[in-house]
């Protein structure tokens, strides 16, 4: 070996035996998770797609672990009202009312239904779109109509609400992880009706269909006012922008008005001008609660996302 060669392997780093051995064990974990995955792979049942039974292996290892999780969640409530409770009386030996300082907005109360007053309107949450949704689009869903409900309990103003085609992985998420909808007596009707049946199926809708509205993003027509007696149908869906003109092309089909929100007047948004459907509904209730368009908007959309007045009148 030449002296050159010396001096270059005496500036590599020697590697430790315990290095050496970490490297080997990775290798070996490695090695055997993909010799798992493919004996996994090969107990695949007949017809159904690779893709399909991971999804269905990874909704099995969530469902093992569910029960971990919500008890990691409920310690953490239970430490941060006990983290509350400190704070309340640290507050009291200073001579403050905890009452009074808050570390956002107070929440709304709860409003006892014959305390609200009625608008004579209803919304109906259209959820025929199962089989279009990813699985986590399907958890987002569910936990859209949960903040829906919450939000109609909370309005001064009442609307029926009504889920209809509840069913399949919406259902099975409800039933799953948010079994509470089940003692949730008023204010939410969930109905197992596609939405034909179910507006067929109720006295206060019009044979033509005349008072019945499904907003859409993807029609020209602008929703002006919200008046009694309507009915106004959003789209349960949950689809990043796939799906073009899916609640304009059912509305047609079932000879039902689309009408839009006045979202370019007040929103900035790029692209497709679609808003989460708790969004659509909690402008809904905040219309009916400020008669006017631009108060609903500043009230439910985020500050940075809305147009100035000024912008908006040049």
């Amino acid at each position: 070996m030449s002296q050159l060669e010396a001096n270059k392997l005496s500036e590599i780093s020697p590697v430790s035996p315990t290095e050496g051995l970490s490297l080997n064990e990775s290798f070996s974990s490695a090695t055997s998770k993909v010799v798992s995955r493919r004996e996994a792979d090969k107990n695949i049942p007949e017809g159904m797609s690779k893709s399909q039974w991971k999804k269905l292996q990874k909704r099995k290892r969530f469902d093992d672990m569910k029960q971990q999780f919500q008890e990691v969640k409920r310690a953490k409530r239970q430490q941060s009202r006990a983290n509350r409770r400190i704070r309340n009386e640290e507050l009291r030996a200073k001579g403050i009312d905890p009452s009074t300082v808050t570390g956002g907005p107070p929440k709304a109360r709860v409003i006892d239904p014959e305390d609200q007053i009625p608008t004579d309107s209803s919304v109906i949450i259209d959820c025929a779109f199962d089989d279009l949704m990813l699985e986590k689009e399907i958890v987002s869903l569910s936990n859209q109509i949960t903040r829906i409900y919450s939000d109609a309990r909370r309005s001064k103003y009442a609307v029926g609400l009504v889920v209809t085609s509840f069913g399949d992985r919406l259902e099975s998420r409800f039933d799953d992880a948010l079994s509470q909808y089940k003692s949730w007596k008023t204010g939410i009707n969930f109905s197992k009706d596609s939405l034909k049946d179910y507006l067929e199926s109720q006295p206060y809708v019009k044979d033509d269909l005349s008072n019945v509205v499904y907003l859409s993003a993807d029609t020209d027509d602008k929703l002006e006012k919200l008046s009694k007696d309507e009915v106004y149908i959003i789209g349960g869906i949950v689809d990043k922008g796939r799906h073009k003109n899916l609640c304009q092309n059912k509305a047609q089909e079932m000879r039902i008005q689309t009408k839009r929100l006045p979202i370019d007047e007040y929103i900035k948004l790029s692209g497709r001008k679609v808003l989460a459907t708790s969004h659509v509904f909690e402008l809904l209730l905040k219309w009916w609660e400020f008669k006017d368009w631009k108060k609903a908007f500043e009230a439910v959309i985020p500050q940075r996302k809305l147009i100035e007045e000024k912008s908006r009148e040049d």
